[in-house]
């Protein structure tokens, strides 16, 4: 399961970003350390740069191990600030062009979505500047 980070300040390194997600899977249950460190399998910080607007923003990925930990984290820390960080964490989906129902020759006509185009933003240059 994978949780999504958004709109993090410069300069959030990957050790902030898994230090902040161990603090929201706690619980009612206290966790021993060990459970605690083998939670988060990988980590990303990501910039993107749009070249349209000259914005930069960043955002983290993180991979937890299950998906009842993924959403206690999310339910801890949403809306929450924790060391001076404002976090609002959601799940993350991988999409994929290849899974693209929009992109089907077999749909009807009638059923198809409302949505023609990709909705993503163009011009887009993706860096991933710190893994874990």
């Amino acid at each position: 399961m994978w949780i999504f980070y958004k709109h993090l300040p410069r300069g959030t390194s990957v050790k902030e970003i898994n230090r902040v997600t161990r603090k929201g899977c706690r619980s009612g249950l206290q966790f021993s350390m060990l459970f605690k460190r083998n939670i988060i399998k990988r980590s990303k910080i990501i910039r993107i740069r749009d070249l349209k607007s000259d914005s930069t923003e960043y955002h983290a990925i993180v991979q937890v191990s299950t998906q009842v930990t993924a959403d206690n984290i999310i339910e801890n820390l949403d809306g929450k600030t924790v060391n001076g960080l404002f976090i609002k964490p959601h799940r993350y989906q991988r999409r994929f062009p290849s899974r693209d129902r929009r992109n089907s020759q077999l749909a009807d006509p009638k059923l198809t979505e409302r949505r023609k185009s990709d909705r993503r933003r163009d011009n887009l240059i993706t860096r991933v500047l710190e893994t874990s």
